[in-house]
């Protein structure tokens, strides 16, 4: 009986042994997995901590956990020499290169312009993407005193839940080039039609989930009810599309990859979608830095002003002006 024993586990590790050398591969890279929390508070506590470290991280949700995985990009011999280098982290271990996060991270402006100079200089490109966009084949343009609007409701939303405008104003634009359209036509042939409107793109049983959570928590831009159809509430759409995004990245712990891939809200997780708007995003934020002095009238700086509003570009090379966006 013994005997067989032994023959059957050896079998079994003979088997098995190429499995793992071939999951450890060393030509491949990965990433490491360094926790997997059921609590959010604990969660929160490791990206924050992450985030001290500039380590770049997503997150992977499973049934009991969420994991939290480095992008790191590592050979199989890699892991020692990071154990060494974070030994806080020396229970970590290797994992499936998931997603490659876009390095380095892209410009930001801080401290952010007044809502003045972000839609005095901001109200031109929005004419300029919506005119020349993907779905505006009849190049129609869009009124100037609209476009103003449409920019300081975006700049406001977005000051309201303390997000940065310019990537609220970058998924309106690859969303939809800021067309209120109706998009995800497919859907409306269902038994309970769910197409996406607006803007922002924001499904008919999303906008649902969002009305509920805006009157629960009683804000003072909630809708009187919730509109029968968004397309025609363009402000209603901004602040929609705000609160949203604010949500997703509560949930994923400041997360902006993390959150703007579950605003995709596809079943496989499209990972494109977070580096293309903030392509978009990048490109907003260079106009921005570019025409600010054209556009806005400012008294000429002194030069100590000048070395604290001073920007950091990063050798990235701009995409078209204008892109198709991903079908959805």
């Amino acid at each position: 009986m013994l005997k067989r024993v032994v023959i059957i586990v050896a079998l079994i590790l003979l088997f098995s042994a190429p499995t793992i050398a071939a999951e450890l591969d060393t030509d491949l890279v990965y990433d490491v997995q360094c926790g997997c929390y059921t609590n959010a508070v604990n969660g929160t506590l490791l990206a924050s901590r992450l985030r001290e470290l500039g380590l770049t991280w997503y997150t992977r949700q499973m049934d009991l956990c969420t994991r939290f995985i480095l992008d790191v990009n590592i050979d199989s011999r890699g892991l020692v020499a990071f154990t060494k280098a974070y030994p806080e982290f020396d229970d970590a271990f290797l994992v499936k290169n998931l997603w490659d996060i876009p390095h380095p991270t892209p410009m930001e402006i801080s401290p952010l312009p007044t809502a003045e100079e972000f839609t005095a200089v901001m109200t031109p490109y929005l004419r300029k993407q919506y005119k020349y966009g993907y779905y505006n084949r009849k190049r129609r343009s869009l009124a100037k005193e609209r476009a103003r609007l449409y920019t300081r409701w975006i700049y406001e939303a977005a000051n309201y839940y303390g997000l940065d405008p310019f990537l609220l104003f970058a998924i309106g634009n690859f969303e939809a080039y800021f067309c209120n359209m109706l998009g995800d036509r497919d859907r409306l042939q269902r038994s309970r039609p769910d197409p996406s409107l607006g803007m922002f793109q924001i499904l008919r049983s999303t906008s649902r989930v969002i009305y509920r959570d805006m009157r629960n928590r009683n804000l003072p831009h909630t809708p009187r009810k919730l509109p029968a159809n968004l397309i025609i509430q363009p402000r209603d759409q901004i602040y929609f599309a705000a609160h949203y995004l604010d949500k997703l990245q509560s949930r994923h712990h400041g997360n902006r990859y993390m959150a703007l891939l579950a605003y995709n809200g596809i079943g496989a997780d499209n990972y494109d979608y977070p580096r293309r708007v903030m392509r978009f995003y990048q490109k907003a934020i260079r106009y921005y830095v570019e025409s600010s002095d054209e556009l806005l009238e400012k008294p000429e700086p002194s030069p100590e002003f000048r070395q604290a509003q001073s920007f950091s570009l990063i050798s990235y090379a701009p995409p078209a002006d204008i892109e198709e966006p991903l079908v959805q």
